[in-house]
């Protein structure tokens, strides 16, 4: 497998793989988007969306056909130098919270307005969705 971050130029080449897969996310020009590859072969991918000063991870997708390989983890990991501590949030399926939570993403609600904004037009539209932050220990904030 091959990560790679798109060149904003090569942005429109994952709306066939949306389109396949999840054909609700619209990918935009302005978003981060990393893909991981099989040969030519888009298998993976995730989407930082910047809002401001912050990011929102979003449109994280692996291929049904790949999925069970741990391919979500190997994606988050290569893009884990992009999150910043309470810059950087997600919203997530309740069943998924363990998950991002090996990538230090944890339950919030102190994110910005900018943010939490977007999160409640989410709940208002009855998603059931988490609210979470990264937040490394490690990391000194900036």
């Amino acid at each position: 497998m091959q990560f790679q971050w798109l060149k904003k130029i090569e942005n429109p080449l994952v709306k066939p793989f949306y389109k396949q897969y999840l054909p609700y996310s619209r990918p935009n020009k302005a978003e981060h988007i990393a893909v991981l590859k099989e040969g030519n072969n888009i298998v993976a991918c995730a989407r930082l969306r910047p809002i401001g000063e912050l990011s929102l991870l979003t449109g994280m997708l692996v291929a049904p056909d790949h999925r069970g390989q741990r391919l979500g983890h190997h994606i988050l990991r290569h893009m884990r130098p992009q999150f910043q501590n309470n810059k950087t949030f997600t919203f997530a399926l309740p069943h998924l919270e363990q998950f991002y939570g090996q990538h230090d993403f944890y339950p919030t609600t102190q994110a910005p307005n900018d943010i939490q904004q977007r999160f409640l037009a989410y709940q208002k539209q009855g998603k059931q969705l988490l609210l979470l932050g990264f937040n490394d220990s490690n990391q000194a904030d900036i």
